[in-house]
Formats: C-alpha cells, structure tokens, sequence
C-alpha cells in the first residue's frame, strides 16, 4: 500500500504538493485531492475546538489560638474538588504531555472537530488538598501538606504501522484524513472514564470482530471504483483496518496522584533582632510511589507494548513511575529529606 500510496493512491498530505502538480518521485496525481486539487496542503489554526470545566469546589480554613494544651497555635486547611474537565482532545495519541490546549493542538477529526468531545485528558475528577501548621512551645513549629488526586484519562486510538505513505488506509475510521483514530464508539478520554483496564478487552475483541478487515473510507472509494476488491485490499495485508492486541493480565489502570509532606521548625531569637531557624523537611514522606503525571503516562495507543494501555502489568507500569526529577523536590517523587537553616536580622 506504501508503494501503492507513492504513486499517487493518496493525499496531498503524503505528497506535500498540490495534486495537480506531482514533483520530484512522483509521477501521478494524487487520487484525495481534497475540495481544491490545485492547492497543496493547508492546515489552517481555526479557534473551534470547544472546551468546558463543571466542578464544586469547596474549602475549610481554621485558624484557632490556643486550641488544646501544649499547640499556642493552630492553622488548617482543607480542599476537595470535584470536577468534569472536558474537551475536544488532540495532540500525539492524545497523550497529556502533546494535548495541553493553551499551547494549541490539532483537531482528531478535521471535518468534525466536535467529533470525540469528552474528558479532557489532562482531567482530574477528585482532588483532595490540605495543609497547615502549628506553633509549640520551646520555639517549635510543625507543618504539612498533602494532595491526593484520582488518576487522568487516555484516548484510546488506533496505533499507525509507521505514519507513512497510505496510512489513511489503515487508521483513518471517518474519512476526515486523520489516521490514528480514536477507536469507534470512544471519544476523547474514554480510558479510565468509560472503559478502564477490567473491561478493555470487550472494546477490543468487539473491535476486532466488527471492524478489523474491512475497509477504511479511503479504502471503500478505491472498492467503488474498481481499482480492488475488498478481498485484494484484505490479501496485501495493510489496505484494510488492523486488528489489535489484547490487553495482558494484570492490565493496569493510570495510578492516583499520592504525596505527603512534613517539617519542622525551630525558631530561636538572640537578643531579640537575630533569629535562627534549623528546620528538617520530608517529602514524600511515607515515600507513596507516584505514576502517571501528564509528563508521562500510560499511552493510549493500542500497540500492545509495555507503556500503553494494552501492555503494561504492575511491573511493566514502572516505565511510568516518577523519578527524583531535578533540584530539590519534584511533585510525586520518591521520599526526600532537605535540611535548612535561615539567619534572619
């Protein structure tokens, strides 16, 4: 089909020329010559995607002097949210690090771009803050804050065999010229919101015995006009829709958000103008082990190998897990402990 596609069973976008125009390579016009053949590719930057936050959001905040013996003063908060995040994806297999909408993203569907509305994937359904401290006698001061926060979603899509020539033959499901397509009857974050690691399996072999074989849209133009029969697209191998592999046991969800962190305090004064303040601070204390920040989650292209939605165990998960990161402290890392001394005068 590549070679196929290089001689023109194609679009522009392959050829990065006009139609009507084939250059170097390229002896034939290209058969998707879009609304305009005499132009080549233009993608156009249009702000119509469609994007939307619902949530409750609440706090406590108590501030009390003196609350029991042995604390002279008490200060704590808490947070919850919960919130719907929704969006009209995009980015590299919807992964969240590609899919930031203040940084623009292009549309999963170019014909529809409401298409696969749904959780955006950088959405966080609960999320549970709190944080405080408390001063105690001889100078003392103890403080801490946590965030506990239930996990993102993922796209589930369809994984291209190379991104080259003739992809829309494979893994473009609506004819829009997008491959990579999220799977049919999903939409912009379907996995661990819709279908989660217990049940994707049933998606996959529904999709593999409804869809896997037959022909893309692009495909069923080439079968109307007598260039192949459904069978001759089916024996090349890559003509028609793959099928995908199933998810391994012990299939993983994306992982809650952990992290505990505590200090404490001396403070000491010397004639009333110098203080000193030694402190010693845990982060992570509890050293919760923290995976699938937005800089790296599991992905939702459906290769079947370690890292994607469809194989990754608890062992395989580790790909994912949050490193030391850099400098001091890095949100979800492994336990760290920094010692400090400020001289105030």
């Amino acid at each position: 089909m590549a070679s196929y596609a290089g001689n023109g069973l194609t679009s522009s976008a392959d050829f990065d020329v006009s139609c009507t125009n084939p250059t170097v390579g390229y002896g034939y016009p290209c058969a998707f010559g879009g609304i305009n053949p005499n132009a080549p590719p233009m993608p156009f930057l249009n702000s119509v995607g469609r994007s939307v936050y619902n949530g409750l959001q609440t706090k406590l905040t108590q501030n009390v002097k003196e609350p029991f013996r042995g604390v002279h003063y008490l200060n704590f908060q808490v947070s919850y949210a919960f919130s719907r995040f929704e969006n009209t994806g995009g980015g590299s297999g919807d992964n969240p690090a590609a899919s930031d909408q203040d940084f623009i993203i292009n549309a999963l569907d170019n014909a529809n771009p409401q298409r696969y509305f749904g959780p955006s994937v950088l959405d966080r359904k609960h999320q549970l803050n709190f944080g405080g401290y408390a001063d105690l006698p001889a100078g003392f001061q103890l403080s801490l804050m946590g965030h506990f926060w239930s996990p993102l979603a993922v796209s589930i899509v369809a994984p291209a065999t190379g991104l080259g020539p003739g992809e829309i033959f494979r893994t473009d499901f609506t004819g829009a010229g997008n491959v990579q397509d999220p799977l049919p009857g999903t939409r912009v974050g379907s996995f661990d919101r819709d279908w989660n690691a217990g049940n994707l399996n049933n998606l996959i072999n529904q999709f593999n015995s409804t869809y896997a074989g037959q022909a893309t849209p692009a495909g069923q133009v080439l079968i109307n006009n007598g260039l192949f029969t459904l069978g001759q697209l089916r024996q090349m191998g890559d003509g028609v829709i793959p099928s995908l592999p199933l998810a391994p046991p012990g299939q993983v969800n994306l992982a809650w958000l952990k992290a505990f962190d505590f200090k404490m305090t001396w403070n000491y004064t010397i004639r009333e103008r110098y203080k000193i303040q030694p402190s010693v601070g845990f982060y992570n204390l509890f050293n919760f082990a923290n995976f699938d920040l937005p800089s790296a989650t599991l992905d939702g292209l459906l290769t079947g190998n370690v890292g994607q939605i469809n194989g990754t165990n608890s062992i395989g998960h580790n790909v994912d897990r949050v490193g030391v990161g850099t400098g001091v402290y890095a949100l979800g890392a492994p336990r760290q402990l920094e010692f400090g001394l400020q001289l105030s005068f």
